[in-house]
């Protein structure tokens, strides 16, 4: 009867150690064009090819979901680029991301990388119209249009730009309507504040409203 107790300890520590590790949970990477970490919660990136990357986790991350955006980790503005992220089919702790240029052709750019498992309050959000009016958002202060399709993003955070990963999407603040296609990118500025390109379907700066999220200590 004791060695029968002992045993179903065992099992259940097994188990539970086991049921643990399978628990996914949110993330992030920033990384730059030759798959280096600028900064994440402990991803490795590999670079496969031209335009193709590894991002390996610890936990099982296909059930999650990933919010990518090319960009660069510091104060360089990237060029007009895309980014696209899709599960390891061969490893549920691997997600393969592809980067293209402005032509659809794969190159070699920087990306932003949220991984979200869990529930959990976003670090950072903000509605931006065309205009650069901050409609709404999550620990944003302010937001300002600088030039044609040139926009910074204030958070309360003051560290946001260097210890962050951001994605952003072209998007109308509305119930209505539906905004025109276009490329959107990011970059550091300093503090709590980062930079928005948004681009027309061709790659030349224009003025689109747009979705941020930041995530920094998920």
């Amino acid at each position: 009867m004791r060695i029968a107790a002992l045993l179903s300890i065992v099992l259940a520590a097994v188990v539970c150690s086991t049921a643990a590790f399978a628990v996914s949970f949110n993330g992030f990477v920033v990384a730059a064009p030759d798959g280096t970490v600028i900064r994440g919660t402990g991803y490795t990136v590999f670079h496969v090819t031209t335009g193709q990357y590894e991002v390996d986790t610890v936990p099982d991350v296909h059930s999650c979901a990933y919010s990518i955006t090319a960009g660069s980790g510091d104060t360089t503005v990237p060029p007009v680029s895309i980014a696209t992220a899709v599960g390891r089919r061969e490893s549920r702790t691997a997600i393969m991301v592809a980067t293209f240029d402005s032509a659809g052709q794969y190159a070699d750019e920087g990306f932003h990388l949220i991984v979200r498992c869990l529930n959990g309050a976003a670090d950072g959000a903000a509605v931006v119209d065309p205009d650069g009016t901050l409609v709404r958002g999550i620990s944003a202060t302010s937001a300002i249009r600088l030039d044609t399709g040139s926009y910074n993003v204030t958070f309360d955070y003051g560290k946001i730009s260097d210890t962050c990963a951001y994605t952003a999407s072209v998007g109308l603040s509305g119930t209505s309507g539906t905004s025109e296609p276009g490329f959107v990118n990011v970059a550091a500025v300093s503090g709590g504040t980062i930079a928005v390109r948004t681009y027309d379907k061709m790659g030349n700066p224009v003025d689109r409203g747009f979705h941020v999220f930041a995530a920094c200590n998920l």
